[in-house]
């Protein structure tokens, strides 16, 4: 199960391009995402089945969702990665 509390500091995602982690079979990726039009960055999390890298997965096995870039947004990335099964 991922938990929010391995997701670090929303601090840390105003700086830094992404965070990846994985459990179990699960591989995931947050960052800070800005749509095309738009000034308000937003989550973007996308998960894939494990064990290859983000760069080495094929992008039809890779889900993705946003939400907003709050501390909200980042539990309800976290809700989602966990209903998701791969």
């Amino acid at each position: 199960m991922i938990e929010r509390k391995r997701l670090l500091s929303i601090g840390y995602y105003k700086k830094a391009p992404s965070f990846t982690g994985s459990d179990k079979n699960k591989c995931y990726k947050i960052e800070k995402f800005l749509e095309e039009g738009t000034e308000e960055p937003l989550f973007k999390a996308t998960i894939w089945p494990g064990p290859y890298s983000f760069e080495n997965t094929a992008d039809e096995l890779k889900q993705s969702q946003t939400a907003a870039f709050t501390e909200e947004g980042l539990l309800a990335l976290v809700d989602w990665m966990n209903s998701i099964e791969l």
